[in-house]
């Protein structure tokens, strides 16, 4: 099998992502490039009823300045803990099969990585955010199981 080059790592910066960013470091080829990649969904303004004075319009630039906030810091720690510089290191807003595969175009990717969390049933008939990159990917993709396996 051979190496790649130009790696795109779609994150949800949860603390099991770990073992996604480890799976694109044994494909990626010496001197090959790693960009790690997490997309936040934007969020709505809205409109909310059953406030005391009836509805309210909810500004929610606030808490998605702060959610990016919060985000781009636990990104810059993945950074920091697999030796991906600054450069390499996106943060995008937007809906994230999409973006995960605009990005991967943009930036010639060779390979995709994303996790994927063994969708069942109604989750599987809905789609995946894995599901959504695999269709109509510019370039390979690997899906890396995250679900806790039981011993049952």
């Amino acid at each position: 099998m051979s190496l790649y080059t130009n790696v795109v790592v779609a994150l949800d910066l949860r603390k099991e992502s770990k073992k996604i960013v480890e799976k694109a470091q044994a494909l990626l080829a010496n001197g090959g490039k790693m960009q790690l990649l997490h997309v936040i969904e934007p969020i709505e303004t809205g409109l909310f009823a059953g406030a005391p004075f009836g509805a309210v319009i909810v500004d929610t630039d606030d808490i998605e300045k702060e959610a990016i906030k919060v985000k781009k810091e636990k990104l810059h720690e993945f950074g920091d803990k697999f030796g991906v510089v600054d450069k390499d290191l996106h943060l995008v807003v937007g809906k994230p099969a999409r973006e995960i595969k605009q990005f991967a175009e943009e930036s010639n990717a060779d390979l995709i990585v994303i996790g994927t969390h063994g969708q069942h049933g109604w989750e599987l008939l809905l789609g995946s955010t894995a599901n959504g990159v695999l269709h109509g990917s510019p370039c390979d993709v690997l899906t890396v199981q995250m679900r806790v396996k039981n011993d049952d």
